[in-house]
């Protein structure tokens, strides 16, 4: 496979016949994505030809590039890969930015089989299944207070089994935290979801500082996962947020495509606002608020600190890219080309 940000392009070689000429699925177009798995001569193809949302089709592969739509793209579910076993396919994606995993049978008419979790906000997927003939997976699931469970998921009863829970070595108590998942208007009517996570005495009234969190680019979403490190914090008193703003894609390319080159402000303002009404709810009050992002979410460090430095206690730009304008024109850094579909082009 080869591609970058926007476009991909795939071949396929035989595993008995390594000097054999690749075959191309289908040549790149700009702005097209794809990815492909197989079941026995027939291609499945992950691609958001014709939606952000991405879609499923097939082909045969003596002609990978003829296309048959198998799932249609759903505004609602954002599908983010396809996997393939003897029996039957799995579907990963997230609905409304929660992770969800779908097992589909080949033949017509079967509704799939989502695997349910417990909590409202999680991070959750396959884990290493690397076998065809698999009647039992392994997944992975943790939240903001559930610590990394490895489980075995019986296909055919729909029960999952707990083979190993992260083990906190000073000891963790369940019970004494609470997670959450908010939403928070934008000034442009937008709903951000925010995934909190706070001890289970928590006042909000204002009192408390709280620590907030984002990337915000490459359509890369921030899972709300599990951290030890995060313990000393909420011991002390702090709630910690994690705004899954645009420019990520937690609810679909499209919300990607929304915080990216002359949308970019989106991010940056969905960041704001969502500490704004953190404050009109009582999580927390403006000057109480620390507040990190690593490279790109460096630079939404600086252009907050700098927008609305009032609301901020503390801010961590850590290794920020921050000089954007400059690094695009120069065209002999390694890097730069690769990057203009995310930032621009401004030469």
């Amino acid at each position: 496979s080869s591609g970058d940000h926007v476009t991909s392009e795939i071949y396929l070689l035989p595993a008995t016949d390594p000097l054999a000429t690749p075959l191309c699925v289908s040549p790149r177009q700009v702005g097209r994505e794809y990815d492909v798995d197989m079941h026995g001569d027939t291609l499945f193809i992950h691609t958001n030809d014709t939606d952000p949302n991405f879609r499923l089709c097939t082909a045969h592969i003596s002609a990978p590039g003829e296309w048959v739509e198998k799932i249609a793209p759903s505004p609602h579910f954002y599908m983010t890969g396809v996997d393939c076993f003897r029996d039957f396919f799995i579907v990963d994606g997230r609905e409304d930015g929660l992770d969800q995993i779908e097992i589909h049978r080949y033949e017509e008419g079967i509704a799939p089989q989502r695997i349910r979790f417990p909590e409202a906000s999680y991070d959750a997927g396959l884990g290493n299944n690397p076998e065809y003939a698999m009647q039992v997976l392994r997944v992975g699931y943790e939240s903001m207070v559930t610590p990394g469970t490895e489980y075995d998921y019986d296909v055919a009863t729909g029960e999952l089994t707990t083979l190993k829970v992260q083990e906190i070595p000073s000891g963790y108590q369940a019970a004494k935290y609470r997670t959450e998942r908010l939403k928070i208007t934008a000034r442009d009517g937008t709903q951000v979801p925010v995934s909190i996570v706070y001890p289970a005495d928590f006042p909000r009234d204002g009192s408390r500082p709280l620590f907030l969190y984002a990337y915000g680019a490459y359509g890369y979403a921030i899972p709300p996962g599990f951290s030890t490190g995060r313990l000393s914090l909420l011991d002390r008193g702090f709630a910690y947020a994690i705004a899954h703003i645009r420019g990520g894609d937690d609810l679909g390319q499209q919300w990607y495509l929304d915080g990216k080159l002359e949308k970019r402000t989106n991010t940056f303002n969905d960041f704001v606002d969502v500490a704004k009404g953190l404050i009109a709810d009582g999580w927390t009050s403006a000057g109480r608020i620390a507040i990190a992002g690593r490279s790109a979410g460096g630079e939404l460090m600086g252009a907050v600190v700098n927008s609305d430095p009032e609301l901020w206690g503390a801010v961590i730009a850590d290794v920020p890219f921050v000089d954007v304008l400059n690094t695009m024109l120069d065209a002999d850094l390694p890097l730069t080309p690769g990057e203009w579909p995310e930032w621009g082009n401004p030469i």
